[in-house]
């Protein structure tokens, strides 16, 4: 365990060293998403470590690839799926990541049934725009019988959440979610949802929950942030900023065609 936590520590100085070097129109997003995410990369590659130890892991929605890279740093062969890899191409070439293009909501994903032994889908589902079905039912194909799906997404009963509502707050401010695509070439938050409605979704697409469970990540050097981890101290989890739900392909999915495919 010792020498995981040792090797995890010097993936993500690696990490930060190469997120630091970037320059140009993306370098900003790279440091937000590394400040913001740094957290979750750790706990979700812990997650990862304990239960595959080994095998081919597919991330979906992979920009800016922090996590992929990360990834590939502990060992793992990793593959990664993105609307658009070039937007991020120094980064990716830097790493010699293996990360291919496609439009999940509208293409199937470029691998073989049963290629891999984790997927990762994580703080990507609640981006998605279109058919959120398809995106699953296609994650199911690529994974081996039995393997495991780990997705993360914000609650949408989280504390923060809570407090728009009852101050009469949308839960994003749709310019700034609708000016991503422009900026970024991606959707910003499309929905939040609750963990009974990703389970829903996950059970009509023959996945089989293993473990729900929900974090949120200290604030630093910020009051507002600083009340809301006081406050959750005092909360059931549920009430936290992030679901987190290990999934495993238990059952056959249903036969569907994406809803708007697209046309090349």
């Amino acid at each position: 365990m010792a020498d995981a936590q040792a090797a995890s520590r010097a993936s993500i100085a690696r990490l930060w060293e190469a997120v630091n070097a970037q320059t140009g129109a993306v370098r900003g997003w790279h440091l937000d998403n590394f400040i913001q995410h740094r957290p979750r990369y750790i706990d979700d590659l812990r997650l990862v470590m304990q239960l595959v130890p080994a095998g081919a892991i597919v991330e979906v929605g992979s920009a800016p690839c922090h996590m992929t890279a990360l990834l590939k740093l502990s060992g793992y062969a990793v593959s990664g799926v993105d609307l658009d890899p070039e937007r991020i191409g120094p980064f990716i070439r830097e790493f010699d990541l293996d990360v291919r293009r496609c439009d999940i909501e509208r293409e199937a994903l470029p691998f073989p049934d049963g290629a891999f032994a984790c997927a990762m889908l994580c703080d990507t589902f609640e981006h998605l725009r279109i058919d959120p079905e398809w995106v699953l039912v296609e994650i199911h194909r690529v994974l081996a019988p039995d393997a495991l799906l780990l997705l993360t997404t914000p609650n949408v009963y989280s504390l923060p959440s809570l407090a728009r509502y009852l101050t009469g707050r949308s839960l994003a401010d749709p310019i700034t979610e609708f000016g991503k695509l422009r900026r970024l070439g991606h959707m910003g938050h499309v929905r939040e949802y609750s963990a009974r409605e990703v389970i829903r979704f996950l059970q009509a697409t023959g996945f089989a929950p293993q473990s729900i469970g929900w974090r949120s990540y200290p604030h630093v050097g910020d009051l507002k942030g600083r009340l809301l981890d006081f406050a959750y101290r005092f909360v059931p989890r549920r009430f936290h900023r992030e679901i987190v739900i290990v999934a495993r392909k238990a059952r056959p999915a249903p036969r569907i065609a994406p809803l708007v495919p697209r046309t090349h």
